[in-house]
């Protein structure tokens, strides 16, 4: 039997790893001195918000992917059953 899909806003574990990301991707509340650590030759503060940007990327796509609703699924079942 399948899982009910539910719309993702109504998820509160969804939104607190959707912030918690938003939060890394933002350089704000970094320390001066990650300015001065380099990693590669990139800054430590820059290769924190690509990883960030890249875990926000992947997540997202979970989120579609797995728990977001779609009507045009259900409308393309209720076809094929139809026929």
């Amino acid at each position: 039997m399948k899982k009910a899909k539910k719309e993702p806003i109504k998820n509160g574990k969804i939104w607190i790893v959707l912030g918690l990301l938003f939060a890394m991707v933002n350089p704000w509340y970094f320390p001066e001195s990650f300015g001065e650590i380099l990693v590669y030759g990139v800054p430590l503060w820059a290769v924190i918000i690509i990883i960030a940007s890249v875990l926000l990327s992947a997540f997202l796509s979970y989120v579609l992917k797995y728990h977001w609703m779609l009507e045009e699924e259900e409308e393309e079942a209720e076809k094929k059953g139809a026929k």
